[in-house]
């Protein structure tokens, strides 16, 4: 298959095309966007400035129907921690852009005026953005789609990241052509703004022409069926991500009202996996329990919440939302998170980082626990770009310092996920240590009891998970596929090197360094950009013992200051 890279300079209005080959091809995702980040001096940039480049990157099996293979990397300059940003998103784009033969973009510069752009088969065109702007997520949406009737994909900001907000992400349809996924830490959806990018739209191509292969038809076919057999995956079918709130309500790792305390009820909890799939699976309608996200994904590990009439109201309602927004701001109703899941992706913003925000707004005693009155005042401040809401859009960490507030639950200024360190302790080895700030999907270790591993083999947990993260990145797989992933490395690189054209063989071994390449360029990007390799957790963490297990965090930045010796292994 013929691929192409695209550089779009924004500001001269042009776009340079060039060949991309299977060496180039296989190191997608992830490990293209932060090579670029580097080869164009990023570091030094101010992430808000058009010197700031937007790297977007899909894998080698983009395009095919290779399981839960069509994954997109969002890479910049973080405006929210400052550090190198890779935000990934499901959805259909990744799948769009393989199929109409490109492997990215880069954009460089910024537009004079707001601009659409539109990817297409002839090229790329410049639209004018006028019709679009301050429209919410779902109302852009149908207005791209019904704008542009050729289009196999769209890309967009919302209404926070025209006014700068770090809370915002970059809004990706799914399969259903609905606005529910995005590549959302960091920030980058600012980075969009500050470039004038409000939308794009990718238009339908062709399917690959490694897809025809016999070989690699067979591997796509063994590769699922394994996907099918596994328990983990079976259980992702089952109850999705939410699954993981059931487990992290018994362990006591569960945030809940700004992270003092970790278990929201004794027994089942309420806004659990279990809880989740009963309800859709009683109200019924349009509710899905299972739910594919992107084209050829066999995991289906996404859903759809209706409500009491049987009408969506989101897709998906993932755990990471249930944890921030819902038990974190003290809310123990599933339609409650859902409607504010639903509010959240009109504006754009990241679920995370909102939670974390407004957990700590109410901890500082600005609103209520569970208060959705005030959930939903905040939500139209940030909508309109009201003074409160400028305020509220800058994230959990620069909230924290404008009240003076002590208890802020971040690293490297963003917000932490649902998974509370002081339990959690392999997780939070890698929010102290990823380049990428407080992000679980850089190498989450979330089943392991509180003090049953040593530091050391913390260490060595999160460095084996953070690796296998950074390659599943740069192939554009969904980590949720890692159960059969990092069994099958072997036969998972074969199938990548017939969707690269690649005529090497590549193996388990090849895997694991496509992971250190790019765990190894983002350490060379933070340190060009003076960040350390290690950032403590918030100091409450240490000094707070987290109900009901009543520990404080041992995770002692000193004591992890040599873990990213393990490159040099």
């Amino acid at each position: 298959m013929k691929r192409r890279w695209l550089t779009i300079d924004l500001t001269a209005g042009q776009v340079e095309v060039r060949a991309v080959g299977p060496r180039e091809a296989l190191r997608g995702g992830r490990w293209r966007t932060v090579r670029e980040l580097l080869d164009r001096g990023a570091p030094g940039v101010d992430p808000l400035g058009a010197d700031n480049p937007i790297v977007v990157a899909v894998g080698p099996f983009a395009g095919s129907s290779y399981s839960n293979a069509n994954r997109v990397s969002v890479g910049t300059k973080s405006p929210l921690t400052g550090t190198v940003k890779e935000a990934n998103s499901g959805g259909t784009l990744g799948y769009a852009l393989g199929q109409l033969g490109l492997a990215g973009f880069t954009l460089l510069g910024a537009a004079r005026d707001w601009v659409v752009l539109v990817l297409g088969p002839d090229g790329v065109r410049f639209e004018d953005a006028a019709p679009y702007l301050g429209l919410g997520s779902y109302a852009a949406a149908e207005r791209l789609w019904n704008d542009h009737p050729k289009a196999a994909s769209l890309g967009f900001v919302g209404p926070v990241a025209e006014y700068g907000g770090l809370l915002s992400g970059f809004v990706i349809p799914d399969a259903d052509g609905q606005p529910g996924r995005l590549a959302a830490r960091g920030g980058v959806g600012a980075v969009f703004a500050a470039k004038r990018v409000k939308a794009m739209v990718v238009e339908k191509g062709a399917a690959p022409d490694f897809v025809g292969d016999a070989a690699f038809k067979q591997a796509m076919r063994a590769y699922a069926k394994a996907l099918l057999a596994s328990d983990g995956v079976k259980r992702y079918t089952t109850v999705g991500t939410a699954g993981m709130g059931d487990f992290q309500n018994m362990m006591g790792g569960l945030p809940v009202r700004n992270f003092s305390r970790g278990r929201l009820a004794e027994g089942e909890n309420p806004l659990g996996g279990e809880a989740l799939r009963r309800l859709i699976l009683q109200r019924d309608g349009e509710g899905a329990t299972a739910h594919a996200c992107m084209p050829g994904c066999v995991i289906r590990c996404s859903n759809k919440v209706p409500d009491a009439q049987g009408r969506v109201v989101v897709s998906p309602l993932e755990y990471e939302t249930l944890g921030l927004v819902g038990s974190n701001l003290g809310f123990d109703d599933l339609d409650a998170v859902a409607h504010i899941n639903r509010l959240a992706n009109d504006l754009g913003v990241d679920t995370i980082e909102l939670g974390a925000t407004l957990g700590v707004a109410m901890d500082a005693g600005l609103g209520a626990w569970g208060s959705l009155d005030f959930v939903e005042r905040v939500v139209e401040a940030l909508r309109t770009g009201s003074e409160e809401g400028r305020r509220y859009a800058q994230g959990a960490a620069r909230l924290g310092r404008a009240l003076g507030h002590g208890r802020v639950p971040v690293v490297r200024d963003q917000g932490i996920s649902a998974y509370d360190p002081r339990v959690v302790e392999g997780t939070g080895v890698t929010y102290m240590t990823t380049p990428q700030g407080a992000d679980h999907t850089a190498g989450n270790v979330a089943r392991l009891n509180p003090g049953e591993k040593s530091l050391e083999e913390l260490m060595d947990l999160s460095f084996a998970a953070q690796v296998d993260a950074a390659a599943s990145d740069a192939l554009g797989l969904c980590i949720f596929g890692g159960s059969v992933t990092y069994a099958q490395k072997d036969a998972v690189m074969e199938a990548a090197t017939r969707a690269a054209g690649l005529d090497e063989p590549l193996t388990a071994a090849d895997f694991d360094r496509l992971g250190r390449e790019v765990l190894a360029m983002e350490l060379e990007f933070n340190r060009a950009a003076g960040h350390p390799e290690v950032a403590p957790l918030p100091r409450f963490m240490y000094e707070e013992p987290l109900p009901p297990r009543h520990l404080t965090s041992r995770l002692d930045p000193a004591a992890l200051a040599g873990f990213w010796k393990r490159l040099e292994r």
